[in-house]
């Protein structure tokens, strides 16, 4: 995958113009297929952003939820997406201040998603996070070229206060100043990060998930995005991708969680990312369907690779998965891989 390595430690939107290197990934250049991102204006490219982090916030959520006693890393979390004006590009900066009320570096809520902490905490798009336990954020300079750094040193505080158990927040909501209270759940403990890029593409490194822009775009619906979030995820699950710095404001390490499989890393992924997605509710019978028409407009999963079978193969192989977990269900055990 293309992308951009960066320190946030969030849920978060990188709508800024970045310099992309090219990595092993999960996927590859499409075909034919029209950019999800790029074309258009200013505004109508903030609008396609959005609705995007949301989505994959929203399906986040569930996963890494659904999912966390199998996760080797956990951490307390709010369940939000947060962003900030100086991430933005400076063609899109003033249309996202304007549509969201930000300010500098201080963190903004793009996405509660349902049953989040931070959505039972009545947090909402729009709202402008001042403070943490009466300790104010840095605001930092609001004309700052754009950089994720300064979201990042306050998107800590906000960790390191939600690792303490509750929270009290200070916030701005429509020129408003009020405080709520967030109480944090387990989950996961691995930030999830979508990159505007035209390529299809997804991957895992050991703390965070990464998707590209054109491939939320190509996912039609939740449980399809599931799928390609379940299987990076499952990467982690497996220890597949390490990272040193496993600690951090929040997180802990989880030494009992291991899942052993048979067959190469991408089957392995493939298996357990399926189980992931069906743990946390959505539907994983559409599997090989996506498998296949991703397959078609990808010509780099439509052939073997190396570390990759083709895509009808990895199709097939997931219909027997979900025997397998059909299996399970019927016989009202737990869905584990």
């Amino acid at each position: 995958m293309r992308r951009r390595q960066t320190s946030i430690r969030a849920l978060t939107l990188s709508a800024i113009v970045v310099t992309l290197v090219t990595v092993g990934a999960c996927g590859g250049p499409s075909d034919s297929l029209e950019p999800y991102v790029s074309s258009g204006g200013p505004n109508d490219r903030l609008s396609r952003l959005v609705e995007m982090d949301q989505r994959v916030a929203r399906v986040s959520q569930r996963l890494l939820v659904a999912n966390v006693d199998l996760c080797p890393v956990t951490r307390d979390s709010a369940g939000w997406a947060l962003h900030a004006a100086n991430q933005y590009s400076p063609q899109l900066r003033p249309f996202a201040v304007e549509r969201f009320g930000l300010l500098g570096n201080l963190p903004g809520v793009l996405a509660a998603p349902e049953e989040s902490p931070a959505a039972q905490a009545g947090l909402r798009q729009g709202d402008l996070i001042l403070s943490v336990n009466a300790l104010r954020l840095t605001p930092g300079d609001p004309g700052a070229r754009p950089e994720f750094e300064g979201l990042a040193s306050n998107v800590q505080l906000l960790d390191l206060a939600l690792s303490q158990g509750p929270a009290r927040l200070g916030i701005r909501r429509s020129g408003e100043d009020i405080e709520t209270t967030v109480v944090p759940r387990k989950a996961c403990g691995y930030e999830v990060q979508l990159n505007p890029s035209d390529d299809l593409n997804a991957r895992a490194d050991g703390r965070r998930l990464y998707i590209s822009t054109a491939l939320t775009g190509f996912a039609v619906n939740d449980d399809e995005l599931a799928l390609i979030l379940g299987h990076e995820l499952a990467h982690h699950v497996l220890r597949h991708r390490s990272w040193s710095d496993v600690g951090g404001a929040g997180r802990e390490a989880n030494d009992a969680t291991a899942i052993n499989g048979a067959g190469d890393k991408e089957t392995q992924a493939d298996r357990v990312g399926l189980f992931l997605a069906a743990r946390a509710g959505y539907d994983t019978r559409l599997a090989p369907a996506f498998w296949r028409r991703f397959g078609a407009a990808n010509w780099r999963v439509r052939y073997p690779q190396l570390r990759h079978a083709s895509a009808e193969a990895r199709a097939r192989a997931l219909e027997q998965v979900q025997v397998e977990i059909d299996a399970k269900r019927a016989e009202g055990g737990d869905l584990l891989p």
